[in-house]
């Protein structure tokens, strides 16, 4: 791990239980895997991770999957040396403009209504799209968190930022992602990040857990964002 801190952050409608299968194949000490609170009762919040990584000082490898690394991306004042890495991961989630390939606004505002009425529904619709099974029955699914990450997915664009860490960053996408396309990924990262490309939808570190390890790896041996592909 050549001294880096290994975070990783799960996307919405799932909790950090996602990467079971890709830090088990990995065996790194240390991990932090923070909750964005969508589900149950949440674990250690992105707030206490992200302060005590500001209090360390210590570079981090912080891998995020779909809006995961779109929260990661989002955060300022990284320490010297840090890496990051997506999962499915995109750099900017609504159309806009400039960005026709993206989600259409209209959908994400159907989803931010639908959670005052059956949220629980909204998550496991957009669940079974993912290829993901339903929220565990007696699980709970916490509206006020599920809206701060449809806000963020309608609001946040984070391109520019990420061309300024281009040399730091590497991306993992699904050649079949329902969520998020090849071309919308493509569209939505600038150029100099890159992205390797794997068979599979938007689940990898389920469905392809080993492709994820693999190349944390990569990126954790070579100290930098762009590993040998």
């Amino acid at each position: 791990m050549q001294g880096l801190r290994a975070v990783f952050l799960h996307g919405w409608g799932f909790g950090p239980d996602i990467w079971t299968p890709v830090i088990s194949r990995l065996g790194w000490d240390g991990v932090q895997t923070p909750d964005l609170g969508f589900l149950g009762t949440t674990g250690a919040s992105v707030d206490e991770v992200f302060e005590r990584i500001g209090q360390e000082g210590r570079p981090v490898l912080a891998v995020g999957h779909s809006l995961g690394f779109l929260w990661l991306a989002s955060q300022q004042g990284w320490p010297a040396g840090s890496i990051m890495v997506g999962v499915n991961a995109f750099g900017c989630f609504a159309a806009r403009p400039d960005f026709a390939q993206g989600v259409s606004a209209r959908i994400l505002a159907r989803m931010i209504k639908g959670l005052e009425t059956d949220a629980a529904g909204v998550v496991n619709t957009f669940r079974a799209r993912c290829g993901a099974p339903a929220v565990p029955e007696g699980c709970c699914v916490n509206v006020a968190p599920l809206r701060a990450g449809l806000d963020m997915l309608m609001q946040a664009d984070v391109r520019t930022p990420l061309a300024g860490m281009a040399g730091r960053i590497c991306i993992l996408g699904g050649t079949e992602d329902a969520v998020v396309p090849p071309a919308m990924l493509a569209a939505s990262v600038p150029g100099g990040v890159t992205t390797r490309w794997v068979e599979g939808g938007h689940m990898l570190p389920w469905t392809n857990p080993e492709a994820c390890a693999r190349l944390l790896r990569d990126v954790a041996a070579s100290g930098a964002g762009q590993p040998d592909l």
